[in-house]
């Protein structure tokens, strides 16, 4: 569970909730007007242990195994969410990457989120080519603090989901009501945001039983639904 939130950006990122019921397929969808169901997703790894590593004097060798699935199931997790948080903001910016236009850009991101009610310091999730442009130079200074004061951002994440084809700038601001440091979103409470995620089955391990070869399988798993509950509390900021 550690390796998962370390490694996962939409778990830093995003507060999530859970369900109550390992089983539950559908979750409601959060919204008012019409209210709806969101069928949850499911992403698993299978692995194999040797009984050399389950039974070993210490548990470093299983560790290591384990560790390394974790970061694949949380990069499943983090390819199926982020672009949708891109996809699903209901406001849409357009930037040519100069750092005026950048700091131009991020204000009125601020103000979209702050008028709709979410007035607490703001999340960015940027893309490769995105956070390059943000850490351009001023002179000889770097500017990237001061866009991120600008537009009221207490937490920043870099991912390579958003990287399109032509390398442009891709970026998600994502509008809070309650301060959420960085990567601490996991201890935050998802019912005032505009996007969470409902757990049904957390970040786990299943034991399947002895293989073919002497060697015992395991299942990492995890079922989970991305709820937008207000599009207004999303921004995307693109180079056309």
């Amino acid at each position: 569970m550690e390796t998962f939130e370390q490694c996962s950006i939409a778990w830093q990122a995003i507060p999530y909730w859970n369900t109550g019921d390992p089983g539950q397929i559908r979750v409601t969808d959060g919204k008012f007007a019409p209210p709806g169901f969101i069928t949850m997703s499911s992403q698993e790894e299978i692995f194999d242990v040797s009984l050399a590593q389950a039974n070993g004097p210490t548990p470093d060798a299983l560790l290591t195994e384990v560790m390394a699935v974790a970061r694949k199931l949380a990069k499943e997790v983090d390819d199926d969410i982020l672009p949708d948080l891109y996809t699903g903001a209901a406001t849409n910016l357009g930037t040519n990457n100069s750092l005026q236009n950048l700091q131009d850009q991020l204000i009125n991101a601020r103000a979209t989120v702050e008028d709709a009610g979410y007035r607490a310091p703001s999340c960015l999730i940027a893309n490769t080519a995105g956070l390059l442009k943000l850490s351009q130079f001023s002179g000889t200074t770097p500017i990237l603090k001061e866009l991120l004061e600008a537009g009221n951002i207490n937490a920043l994440h870099r991912t390579s989901v958003l990287d399109p084809p032509d390398s442009n700038t891709r970026l998600v601001f994502i509008g809070r009501r309650r301060r959420i440091p960085q990567g601490a979103a996991p201890e935050a409470s998802p019912g005032e945001e505009p996007v969470d995620i409902a757990v049904s089955l957390p970040p786990s391990l299943e034991i399947d039983g002895e293989t073919a070869g002497g060697n015992v399988q395991f299942t990492a798993r995890i079922r989970y639904a991305l709820r937008i509950t207000d599009a207004l509390g999303l921004v995307n900021i693109h180079n056309p």
